[in-house]
């Protein structure tokens, strides 16, 4: 049953009070006189849907010992999706200021009242808790922001790429990142974990690519004492002391595909064991997947597997390259010019440079950007920089020679013709073509797709 005492005007305080000890009845009126109005739900998906439908920061919750784990549990629940919440208990017998009620009533409210109620204190207490709220979300709100400029930039990719970021950082899912080297992906990540709810946990990074194939597992799963030669300790792998936070994975598909099992057993199960142990260590983190190459080609080659691939492509941010927002190309140089010229001095770029830097390909992109600005501020002769001191000559310049080869459409025609050849020698049987090819039903009909086959 939903009940809301008055209509809910802009302006007004609103107030839920959640009741699921199904006999307790809350007074509201000494409340709804001095301008909070009352939201009542005595079960969970009823709070919700209130929630949902109405702008609400401060709480109440009926609480007893008998009904404690039942509404802990409940505000639990609620607090993943509306963080803005501030909770205060009123306790409805006697025996709740317990030791184990008063632990758990520091974890879930920023204060208790009990039956008879006090109605000067605890609109005291609900007033304090309603201005606090409201500073949280201010603060949320600028330290959004704050993080959403650290990603430079003015154009429409940019920005599209900012609002989905802003879109996928309230979710709790795995995401997938793609683009090109030094498109920005760990900035990204960074971005999309201090705009979650898990902004306040750890955030660990690791480069797949970069670590030793013979050491990765360990580094991820980590190891017990004796699990193998030179195991002289207990050792805590990044998935485990990402525990409450964010797991950033970068390159992903440099992981060889025994990692690659263990990583989707952990996806499906959230829990882990350390290499050499037996016990099942429960983790509660997200995972952000980063991949400068293409994922479904190292499908299609047998390098990914295909079952993981669906599995963390449920949130898909393709980062731009700085050749889809050369607009932004003269912002972000004056921006790293500020940042790495030194006291006193101007450092500029000259209009010939600036004319080079646009019609460049920047294959290393915005990275590359910003390391070719930091070298000519050292190494320059001049304040006024130079497409020289960029390092930027004609050779440089994008070619217009008609007789480059387009690799991807030269792939395609070289796959086109050997599915052609493979459905044709198996008489259009396509589990025998996919045999013949070694590859999977689901990857030949991808590729018939990609090469626009018609059967």
């Amino acid at each position: 049953m939903t009940h809301i005492s008055k209509n809910i005007t802009e302006g007004n305080r609103t107030l839920l009070v959640l009741n699921l000890t199904n006999k307790d009845h809350f007074c509201d009126k000494p409340l709804s006189d001095n301008q909070w109005h009352i939201m009542h739900a005595n079960s969970l998906e009823c709070a919700f849907k209130l929630l949902q439908e109405h702008a609400c920061y401060v709480a109440i919750a009926l609480i007893s010992t008998a009904s404690v784990i039942k509404v802990t549990h409940a505000i639990e629940r609620l607090q993943s999706q509306f963080e803005q919440l501030l909770w205060v208990a009123l306790c409805t017998d006697d025996k709740c200021i317990t030791n184990r009620l008063t632990f758990c009533l520091t974890d879930f409210f920023i204060d208790y009242h009990h039956f008879p109620i006090d109605w000067e204190k605890l609109q005291h207490t609900l007033g304090h808790a309603y201005g606090v709220a409201i500073m949280n979300t201010r603060h949320q709100h600028c330290t959004a922001d704050k993080s959403l400029n650290l990603l430079l930039g003015d154009s429409a990719a940019i920005c599209n790429l900012k609002a989905q970021i802003t879109k996928i950082a309230a979710a709790d899912e795995p995401i997938l990142l793609s683009g090109e080297t030094g498109t920005g992906k760990g900035l990204c990540a960074n971005l999309i974990h201090n705009l979650s709810r898990r902004h306040l946990g750890p955030f660990v990074v690791v480069n797949c690519g970069a670590l030793p194939a013979s050491l990765i597992h360990s580094e991820l799963f980590g190891h017990e004492k004796g699990a193998f030669t030179g195991a002289d300790k207990q050792y805590i792998g990044r998935i485990e002391r990402a525990n409450s936070g964010t797991l950033f994975l970068d390159e992903i598909g440099d992981l060889s595909l025994d990692l690659q099992i263990n990583l989707l057993h952990f996806l499906e199960d959230h829990y882990i064991e350390r290499l050499g142990g037996n016990k099942k260590i429960d983790i509660d983190c997200r995972i952000i997947f980063a991949s400068h190459i293409n994922l479904e080609t190292a499908v299609d080659e047998g390098r990914f597997r295909e079952d993981l691939y669906y599995r963390i492509n449920i949130l898909h941010i393709e980062i731009p390259s700085l050749r889809d927002h050369c607009e932004d190309i003269n912002l972000l140089s004056n921006a790293y010019l500020q940042k790495f010229s030194p006291p006193r001095t101007h450092y500029r770029l000259t209009s010939k440079a600036r004319q080079v830097m646009e019609q460049y390909e920047w294959p290393g992109n915005v990275r590359e950007l910003k390391n070719r600005i930091h070298r000519a501020v050292i190494m320059a002769n001049s304040e006024h920089l130079s497409e020289i001191d960029l390092g930027l000559t004609s050779s440089k310049c994008p070619t217009t020679n008609q007789d480059v080869i387009d690799l991807a459409q030269h792939r395609t025609d070289i796959d086109t013709e050997l599915l052609l050849d493979a459905i044709k020698r198996n008489n259009h049987n396509i589990s025998a073509a996919a045999r013949e090819l070694n590859i999977s039903r689901t990857t030949f009909y991808r590729l018939i797709k990609k090469c626009k086959i018609k059967l």
